[in-house]
């Protein structure tokens, strides 16, 4: 786990602070259905597609500037490329998994709210 928190870098961080809030905020809406709550979900899910999709797109920005920088690389340079790139996406792993986690919970309070 740590290894993965380490791959997306310091905006797994953010995702798992932001999509946790989601997640924790999915829970109190199954326990009291409210219409707030699903406004308050709704903008954390938000946040963190945002923070998601600030940590791959500056993942992806690192590994092609660290690739491009380096002319020595020869045919090393895709190989890095392609485990740069992978490593970009643990942060799309992460933010998406928390997604939809948050949004099957509600599920759940949004039956019981009917």
């Amino acid at each position: 786990m740590l290894d993965f928190m380490r791959e997306g870098g310091y905006a797994m961080w953010f995702i798992l602070a932001v999509g946790g809030a989601a997640l924790v905020n999915a829970g109190l809406y199954v326990r009291k259905p409210e219409d707030r709550r699903v406004a308050v979900l709704r903008t954390l899910s938000l946040s963190t597609i945002f923070v998601t999709l600030s940590g791959v797109v500056s993942g992806f920005a690192m590994t092609l500037h660290g690739v491009g920088e380096n002319p020595d690389l020869g045919k090393d340079a895709s190989r890095i490329l392609m485990i740069g790139l992978a490593e970009s996406l643990a942060n799309a792993i992460l933010g998406f998994t928390l997604l939809g986690l948050a949004w099957m919970i509600a599920a759940f309070g949004a039956r019981r709210a009917d």
